[in-house]
């Protein structure tokens, strides 16, 4: 058994464990193996649940976000579970005659023909697409029974009154019916392996890091006084899901809980990222792309209800214009999650026009932007802002590492960024509007694994996210090919911890 806790913050649920609010958590960890978890540097929170389910790295699997510039082009395109470049591990583990139970493994795609059964985002947190199953009826049986998610992402809940009362209700709701489906699911027969992930955690992380961080800007202490902590009380929600999903388990069932990453206050300048790079190439922005932008900032102040009603739509014609801006360009930010920004270079055989060579112009070019972006600095307290700059071809080789940004910048995100300042590209100056969200994502994550053979009470050595699909198959006695990660289980340092 595999029971994910999406964005779960490591540090949260431990101190929660040690403070008895999450008792079964804690009741676990201390008949469990423990340890922390390592996610791939800077672009974790999209590539995390592809290596988690295929085992291999970024650069092998391709995705790093739910947009990404399609391959040979400048056009931004939705990157789904579907679009992932590697199997996932349940397929291996059908063919050699494992029965699967799937439901809701963040971004995972519809596999027909499962030997098992498969419910996919009846209630991840930013489903990419519909509910939906394999049997194709099991998704109508299992609404029929124990209703629907009363939202697809949790950004459309915070539109309305009282919006962190409402999707506090939501989530908690949401947790106990998933709880509640996935045993239906597990009554079903003795499945060999049964998976399933809750996104409640992510999702309030996201909207209601405000209310449960007071020294967030916009944490509001009487709104606090008046509805509580809705971080600490999905926890629970969570804990007490977890402790009836055990009960299921018996002595030989090896069971692994997984606190995927972090989540903490969000602090960026992502959204400034473009027009650092316009100044430091000496190219500003056409009259039409400044109207452009004027045009996407009124946008993102309408109501998420309104926006989202036409989302596809609007989707499609706001790219339009980017890729014809990209061409022209040495440099261009591409989407990511917020947490670290991309940067593409317009290489020469690789993108239609290309400006830049690869080899020594493009590696002297970076070298350059490297040493710029490092002297962006905070206008207001002089703080340096780039923590890091990390480029793809080390950090994630691998035959689809071309589908990733070329770089990767790491924000120093201990405070608000509400501008940026160089010498070579001035002051800019700039709240951030490309989200309303309050939390965001830290990289680090946390695993629990109690089984036969795995000793009890001991903290482990770090592991991989591309380690948890050769573990969960190595307690099936199947061998994964190809893949990047190993069991955790059967490293050399176990035997000497007991």
């Amino acid at each position: 058994m595999f029971i994910g806790l999406d964005a779960a913050s490591r540090d949260l649920v431990l101190q929660w464990c040690e403070d008895g609010l999450l008792p079964h958590l804690r009741s676990f960890k201390e008949r469990s193996a423990w340890g922390f978890t390592h996610n791939a540097p800077a672009l974790y929170t999209g590539s995390l649940w592809p290596s988690v389910w295929t085992g291999t790295t970024p650069g092998r699997h391709g995705c790093y976000y739910n947009e990404q510039i399609a391959a040979g082009s400048y056009e931004v395109r939705d990157f789904l579970g579907a679009d992932v470049k590697q199997e996932p591990f349940w397929n291996v583990l059908g063919r050699a005659g494992r029965r699967i139970g799937l439901f809701d493994v963040p971004k995972m795609a519809p596999c027909e023909g499962l030997n098992g059964v498969q419910i996919v985002d009846w209630g991840t947190h930013d489903s990419d697409i519909p509910a939906c199953s394999w049997p194709p009826d099991l998704i109508d049986e299992i609404s029929r029974k124990h209703g629907v998610s009363p939202f697809r992402r949790c950004d459309w809940v915070m539109d309305g009154p009282n919006p962190e009362v409402t999707l506090r209700k939501h989530l908690l709701w949401r947790a106990a019916t998933k709880c509640a489906i996935a045993e239906d699911l597990l009554a079903r027969e003795p499945w060999d392996l049964f998976m399933i992930g809750f996104g409640e955690s992510h999702c309030v992380g996201h909207q209601c890091w405000h209310v449960h961080d007071p020294s967030h800007p916009r944490h509001d202490p009487e709104l606090a006084r008046r509805i509580g902590d809705p971080v600490r009380d999905v926890y629970i929600a969570l804990d007490s899901a977890v402790g009836r999903l055990l009960e299921y388990a018996g002595a030989d069932t090896t069971v692994m809980i997984q606190c995927t990453h972090g989540m903490s206050a969000h602090f960026d300048a992502t959204y400034l990222l473009d027009e650092v790079l316009r100044r430091l190439e000496g190219r500003p922005a056409p009259a039409a792309r400044v109207l452009l932008d004027r045009a996407r900032k009124l946008w993102k102040k309408l109501p998420v209800r309104v926006t989202e009603s036409v989302g596809g739509l609007a989707r499609a014609v706001n790219r339009l214009p980017d890729a014809d801006d990209r061409s022209a360009r040495a440099c261009f930010a591409v989407p990511t999650n917020a947490n670290s920004a991309g940067v593409r270079l317009n290489l020469a055989g690789r993108e239609p026009n290309g400006t830049l060579q690869p080899g020594a112009e493009a590696d002297a070019f970076v070298d350059r932007l490297v040493c710029d972006l490092q002297e962006i600095v905070d206008p207001f307290d002089g703080r340096r802002l780039v923590k890091e700059v990390i480029r793809s071809r080390d950090a994630f080789p691998g035959e689809h590492a071309h589908l990733l940004p070329d770089l990767f910048i790491r924000w120093n995100r201990d405070r608000p960024i509400t501008g940026v300042s160089s010498p070579k590209i001035g002051t800019i100056i700039e709240e951030d509007h490309s989200t309303r969200r309050t939390g965001d994502h830290r990289p680090g994550g946390l695993f629990f694994l109690r089984g036969p053979g795995v000793p009890a009470g001991v903290q482990l050595p770090p592991a991989r996210d591309e380690d948890i699909a050769p573990t969960l198959a190595a307690c099936l006695g199947v061998e994964l090919p190809g893949v990047d990660g190993q069991p955790i289980f059967s490293r050399e340092s176990i035997p000497d911890l007991t």
